[in-house]
């Protein structure tokens, strides 16, 4: 054990209590068996963050070559989780240069890690220190400064809380990295790391709020230090770094307790028990009274229902036909996003207007900013349209929405046999 070991122990231990929080978080994608490409790139990051402070715990301690390797290697594929997350999260790619700064990068370090020549040498570890570094400014630029006429509020908002976390791990996570090239200083980067996972699940939410987030993490930090100052007077050790120590063991129970609060109502948001309830004491004489039910719904932020009258500039004709080729009745803007070669392959065969016809859906989903599409009724064309921007509620929402789908096509039968 190197320099302070009561010290060093203390970081490994909160390193390892931190695993709970990414566990957790992992938990609320694990249980989807519908993803989309950004729930997706989020668990890869979220494994990453957990084998990283599983493992550099017992490097921190023992000081043995085999956990160093693997702690360098997991830390030398992260930038690459970051950059495919935020790519993800913005819905545009990097430039080139970036890219290829990123790559270039871990290839080149994951490299070195798993020849053995990185977690202790006196050269490659500073600059490998220095890439993630300048990686989390281009990283942390390309969300702060996007253009925010690209996205829908609530998208504006999650990316906005991302945003607030990103900024406040680039210093925490710095300890990590300055200890390690041998500077006298306490590790507080799973603090950082508590605070991004604590963004994740909150940016996941349909009402996410960066401001609350912001505020909300900075009186976490000021109630640590402070709780961390007074358990160094009481035991007699108010040295700095025994002062960091203990307010980032507090800081990461407090995260801890928030995480775990916040999947829990992930988890009831994403379960709607009271959506059947608010089916059964709904007004269903006509439609559009009955889908007032979607405005209990936590996780819907906005919808409309689009009748032919409403898609005069479409071919709305053809729209049914788009569904029919999927055989499916609830389709995600995702799912139309994709390469022309993928929607042919979809189509029918000899079907020359599907990929058109796909575009035009697409094309009305993105002119409204929602996120999916439901068809009540094939003749006449009725058409729902929501908004559902939340990472983790992918199969909560189709299975909900086919379900409000089903009493919805009900309704406009009987009507139109009144």
């Amino acid at each position: 054990m190197h320099g302070d070991g009561r010290g060093v122990l203390a970081e490994a231990l909160v390193s390892w209590l931190s695993l709970y929080g990414v566990a957790s978080a992992f938990q609320v994608y694990w249980n989807q068996t519908t993803r989309s490409r950004l729930e997706r790139c989020i668990m890869f990051l979220l494994e990453c963050l957990g084998a990283l402070l599983f493992v550099r715990g017992f490097f921190w301690i023992s000081g043995i070559k085999f956990f160093g390797i693997l702690t360098y290697v997991v830390a030398a594929v992260i930038p690459l989780a970051i950059l495919l997350y935020v790519e993800a999260l913005l819905r545009r790619h990097f430039a080139l240069w970036a890219k290829t700064f990123v790559l270039a990068g871990t290839a080149f370090f994951l490299a070195l890690a798993l020849w053995g020549n990185l977690h202790a040498h006196p050269l490659w570890l500073p600059v490998f220190t220095s890439y993630i570094l300048a990686m989390q400014l281009v990283l942390s630029g390309a969300i702060v400064f996007h253009d925010r006429a690209d996205f829908a509020p609530i998208e504006g908002r999650a990316v906005a809380a991302i945003a607030v976390a990103v900024v406040l791990i680039v210093p925490f996570v710095a300890t990590d990295l300055a200890a390690d090239l041998g500077l006298h200083m306490a590790r507080v980067g799973s603090v950082g790391i508590l605070i991004f996972v604590h963004a994740i699940v909150v940016a996941s939410e349909p009402r996410s709020n960066a401001p609350r987030l912001l505020v909300a993490n900075l009186a976490v930090i000021a109630i640590a230090a402070l709780l961390g100052a007074i358990q160094s007077y009481v035991i007699g050790d108010v040295r700095p770094a025994t002062v960091a120590r203990s307010a980032a063991m507090f800081a990461c129970i407090i995260l801890l307790v928030m995480i775990h609060s916040r999947v829990h109502a992930y988890g009831q948001i994403a379960r709607g028990p009271g959506l059947v309830r608010s089916i059964a004491a709904a007004d269903t004489r006509t439609t559009e009274s009955f889908l007032r039910v979607l405005d209990r719904l936590p996780m819907v932020a906005a919808y409309r229902l689009l009748r032919a009258r409403d898609l005069s500039a479409y071919e709305f004709w053809s729209f049914p036909g788009v569904f029919r080729a999927r055989s499916e009745k609830v389709i995600t803007c995702n799912q139309l996003r994709r390469s022309p070669r993928a929607r042919a392959s979809n189509a029918s065969a000899g079907s020359g207007d599907a990929i058109y016809h796909a575009e035009q859906l697409e094309d009305l989903m993105e002119r409204e900013a929602m996120t999916h599409a439901v068809l009540i009724q094939e003749s006449p064309v009725t058409l729902l349209l929501v908004q559902i921007p939340s990472a983790g509620m992918e199969q909560a929402a189709i299975a909900q929405l086919g379900l409000v789908r089903t009493v919805a096509e009900a309704i406009e039968r009987s009507n139109s046999h009144a």
